[in-house]
């Protein structure tokens, strides 16, 4: 039987009615589901008393809320359709849905998409055609009622939309929209005979590429790539076929048909309008292309791809090279390299996925060559391509037993060794002398007379940091591309780097002003989460603002105000100048927003201003923003710069600043590629080029054995560390911020890292049907692993086993959840969990000493559950935040993060907070709890880290306790153990530059015998 009929058996429910009698009532209207009680039935609920059906459902409807899925409305919620269809089985059983529909569907289409009769029914495939009638997310069908499916009301939405339009708007393009949608329905698992329109090919591209072909007086001619491996050929005889006046486009191309939504036919304007580049401009455009084409609405991040005029291959080319004037982009006459030498070009895992990148884009646009390290590359055989793909993915996924070389490399690899020598030496001497030349900088005392809030000794010597970083730039020779630029302030989170960077700032313009030289103005760049912090600091920080004013540079706020009104974006403007010279073009451009001393005083770049805006309109306006000639440049949250390819970084790196300071508590999060862009914007020429990086700090680790590679991550790590000296700040909470009180770590496992603590009370051995669904998953899977490839049935016992040592019925926990009316309820299931048991042992003290508690978990079925028992056992109504949280508030009526957040700290005493580690996020401080406990741990130690932090910051006044409790086995290591015992192994260092990898569920499979 079903979960639903179960459910449905088990509260003697009988019909297809989408109400029941026992929980919320409910009503289909056309945008969703309202679900609503009385009044005092709702407010009786809100205070933890009712029928259990109701609080689990409302422990649903809370956390749907939490994500922006429901909106509260009087006595209850509304759910719109798409969440409805979209709910997962077990969530659908909560709230009595009906069943979806397992049926084929099948059309009736009248006329041809040209024609403004053209029309579409949809029936179900029944003996008798019955007449459908659809209510929002519910299916009616004669007397019976069903839930449509994401794809089932993909289809029927398009058909209403369709249906409701007038005849003078059923034009070919809104036809063949909506063939396409009833064409993606099937694709994403409706069943529906679609008749002859199954085979029609209707393509609609999800982003507009460039491509280029050139010609033979050396310029380019562009042309919009709209994927689906098009080519500039078959596409330059069709453009005609777009209307000017229409805001659709459908372009036929032989046997398929393009169809362009408004904003995509958009892009293709912005390339036809821009076909051609001339000789002199193309360097340029290669190395900054939005300044030739608006990057909102073309996708350039990836590159482009290039032919020459009578070769028919075309070559995907990156954008953005700094050697683009010197490069010769166009041999493309000479015969591209096999695709195998891919296994010789790519040497990391971060190579490996540019490359994928880079085919994935190349082959959309119609590409057969691709660039890559210096190197054409044959990517014609998909097949072939993707099959090397994955065998340099299971290479670097694969333990590397001899350190990655065989004795035949060896030669190559002496003969690499001494060219990289003579590199190294080069890139040796350019980083002693950035490092000499701030050792050299004098000590320039800040004034802090004017800040609002006494700084921590820390913050004293931060800030001393980057004015000593000031002072050196100031003194350097602009005209330099080597001098001092700026540094990375990497302190661990919660130490006050925004307010650092202010009072930096202050000190930057205090600099200039007692020199007699121009206040130039600041700019931060940060995620739009966090602008309003920004604004806010300022006040809290300064008693007199020592900025002229405040702009935000973002819609919605001042960028509209900036933006010069009715001025052609800025790569319109280039085409009246396509003869012109690349200095002629610089003095000709009109910027689109309102910069320079022709602006007046309405000019964005006015002396003493505080600009802050984010990554995003950086990207779109880098053309005006990289002419401004500004005193300090601050990036914060700068990981958003790690990836080189990305526009926004291209950007950052071009700012024209004095002075720039990258602002990250992770500054390596993936990769030591991230950290070598992070520092290569902040001070270039500080490790080199990229190849130089690669060679001289992740080579040896790669090739290192087994055995050896974590001394030699370590070994490497510190090197790096001291390569970048001074230029960057990394600093932890608990080595150098006095003041903050003790916080322990303590685990129920034996530890051999220092800062754990063992308490053998925290770990606990599983008994009765927790024990026994453990037992009998292991014994499952030796039965079944000698009949079939266990690789996939390995990793689902791995799950399996997870979630039992959770708690043995987290699989159908929602059925056992119906049964809780009590607090004795609650307790008495939660003691099937040896894990469980433990926490609420954690619980009981915390709740002795009245303080508060978070407790990490990432599943939301356990979540819900944790949720709803601890209510009972504790009468709290306690908030889930989970990683679909919002992290800005939309709507009055909407709780973002901050908002629960305060509501939990707000209450006095004793309270609970269930977080998801992955909505540990930017900038999210929990300080009104000091007991943290990570009942399902992260895989990776550095995410479980930054989840403890949150509560582990400046203005914790009490202890903070951090608890890992264990589900343990009578016989041997069961999950918990050998999953803390590889996270024990994970390096986590201060003063080395290293990655913190997590624990591959390859790795844990093994460890458990799978």
């Amino acid at each position: 039987m079903s979960l639903i009929g179960t459910l449905k058996g088990f509260l003697g429910i009988t019909g297809e009615s989408v109400a029941n009698s026992e929980g919320f009532l409910s009503a289909a209207d056309s945008e969703g589901i309202n679900f609503y009680l009385s009044p005092e039935e709702f407010k009786a609920l809100n205070a933890g008393t009712g029928e259990p059906r109701a609080l689990l459902q409302l422990a649903l409807f809370k956390m749907l809320e939490e994500q922006g899925s429901a909106t509260p409305v009087a006595n209850g919620f509304s759910v719109p359709s798409p969440v409805v269809a979209a709910l997962k089985e077990d969530e659908a059983a909560v709230l009595m849905l009906p069943a979806p529909f397992e049926g084929t569907f099948e059309t009736r289409i009248h006329n041809k998409t040209t024609d403004s009769a053209f029309s579409v029914e949809l029936y179900p495939r029944l003996a008798d055609r019955v007449p459908l009638k659809v209510k929002g997310p519910i299916l009616h069908i004669g007397a019976s009622q069903y839930r449509l499916t994401s794809a089932q009301l993909l289809a029927i939405q398009a058909l209403n939309h369709h249906q409701n339009l007038n005849a003078s708007e059923r034009g070919e393009a809104e036809n063949l929209r909506l063939l396409a949608r009833l064409q993606l329905a099937k694709r994403s698992g409706m069943k529906v005979d679609l008749a002859h329109f199954e085979s029609l090919d209707i393509r609609i591209p999800e982003k507009i590429g460039v491509t280029a072909t050139r010609l033979a007086d050396g310029s380019l001619q562009l042309c919009p790539a709209v994927g689906a491996g098009i080519s500039p050929d078959d596409l330059g005889s069709r453009w005609h076929q777009l209307e000017k006046a229409s805001d659709e486009g459908v372009l036929r191309v032989k046997d398929q048909i393009v169809l362009l939504e408004a904003e995509k036919l958009q892009a293709v304007n912005e390339v036809l309008r821009r076909q051609r580049i001339p000789a002199s401009q193309v360097a340029d455009f290669i190395k900054t292309p939005s300044a030739f084409i608006d990057a909102a609405l073309v996708d350039l991040d990836l590159g482009f791809s290039l032919r020459v005029e009578g070769i028919g291959e075309l070559q995907h080319i990156d954008f953005g090279n700094p050697d683009a004037s010197r490069q010769d982009w166009f041999a493309l006459g000479d015969k591209p390299m096999p695709p195998e030498i891919m296994r010789r070009l790519v040497e990391t895992p971060e190579d490996l996925q540019t490359l994928q990148a880079k085919i994935e884009q190349a082959q959309q646009q119609g590409a057969t060559q691709l660039q890559f390290a210096g190197e054409n590359i044959d990517i014609s055989n998909p097949e072939q391509v993707a099959a090397l793909i994955t065998e340099l993915d299971e290479k670097f996924s694969a333990p590397q037993e001899s350190g990655g070389q065989t004795e035949d490399d060896t030669a190559d690899d002496e003969e690499e060794t001494v060219t990289s020598t003579v590199i190294l030496k080069e890139a040796s001497e350019r980083v002693a002398g950035l490092k000499q030349k701030l050792a050299d900088a004098p000590h320039v005392p800040v004034d802090w007379e004017n800040c609002a809030r006494q700084p921590f000794d820390h913050q004293r010597e931060g800030v001393d940091w980057m004015a000593r970083l000031i002072t050196a730039a100031s003194a350097d020779n602009p005209d330099d591309f080597y001098r001092v630029q700026g540094g990375l302030l990497a302190d661990d989170m919660g130490l006050g780097k925004t307010y650092m960077a202010l009072v930096a700032a202050q000190h930057y313009l205090q600099g200039r002003k007692s020199a007699g030289k121009s206040e130039k103005p600041i700019l931060v760049v940060a995620p739009l989460s966090l602008l309003e912090n920004w604004e806010d600091e300022v006040g809290k920080t300064f008693n007199s603002i020592p900025f002229r004013d405040i702009v935000v540079l973002q819609s919605g706020r001042d960028l509209k105000q900036y933006r010069i009104q009715g001025a052609e974006r800025e790569s319109q403007q280039l085409q009246s100048l396509a003869n012109n010279d690349a200095a002629s073009v610089k003095d000709a451009i009109r910027y689109a927003l309102k910069v320079g001393p022709s602006a007046g005083p309405a000019r964005l770049d006015m002396d003493r201003r505080l600009v802050l805006t984010t990554y995003q309109t950086l990207r779109d306006y880098q053309f005006s923003l990289c002419v401004i000639d500004w005193g300090m440049v601050i990036f914060d949250e700068a990981q958003n710069l790690k990836n080189v390819n990305t526009l926004q970084t291209r950007a950052a790196k071009g700012i024209k600043a004095d002075v720039k300071i990258l602002a990250t508590g992770t500054p390596v999060e993936n990769s030591l590629a991230d950290y070598w862009c992070l520092v290569d914007t902040a001070q270039p020429g500080l490790l080199g080029d990229w190849p130089q990086f690669r060679d001289s700090w992740i080579k040896p680790i790669l090739n290192a054995a087994d055995e050896e590679r974590d001394e030699v991550r370590i070994h490497i790590g510190t090197e790096l560390r001291n390569a970048v000296g001074d230029y960057m700040l990394r600093r932890t909470k608990e080595e150098r911020l006095t003041g903050l009180p003790v916080k322990t770590i303590i685990s129920g496992l034996p530890q051999n890292q220092p800062g754990v603590q063992q308490m053998p009370a925290l770990a606990r051995m599983m008994t009765g049907s927790q024990l026994q669904a453990y037992d009998a998953a292991i014994e499952d899977y030796r039965t079944v692993r000698t009949e079939t490839d266990t690789r996939g049935v390995a990793l689902a016992v791995l799950s399996q086993l997870r979630g039992i040592s959770l708690h043995p019925g987290l699989s159908d926990i929602d059925q056992l959840l119906l049964s809780v009316r009590s607090a004795d309820d609650a307790r008495q299931q939660m003691m099937q969990s040896a894990k469980l048991q433990v926490l609420l042992g954690i619980l009981d003290d915390v709740r002795s000493k009245n303080e508060k508690i978070i407790l990490f978990m990432t599943t939301k079925n356990l979540q819900r559950a944790v949720k709803l028992w601890l209510d009972k056992i504790y009468g709290l109504n306690i908030s889930v935040i989970n990683g679909d949280t919002k992290a800005v508030q939309t709507k009055s009526e909407e709780l973002s993060r901050k908002q629960l957040i305060t509501q939990f700290e707000a209450q006095s005493g004793f309270n609970i907070l269930i977080m998801s580690p992955v909505a540990a996020g930017v900038g999210l401080t929990v300080i009104g709890a000091n007991h943290v406990v990570h009942l399902e741990r992260h895989w990776n130690p550095a995410k479980e880290a930054q989840a403890s932090d949150r509560v582990y910051r400046i203005g914790q006044q009490k202890p903070v306790s951090i608890y890992l409790p264990a589900a343990l086995h009578p016989e041997h290591d069961a999950f918990d153990v050998h999953l803390d015992r590889l996270l024990q192994g994970k390096l986590m260092l201060k003063d080395a530059v290293v990655t913190t990898e997590g624990v591959a569920e390859s790795a844990m499979a093994k460890a458990l015998g799978l």
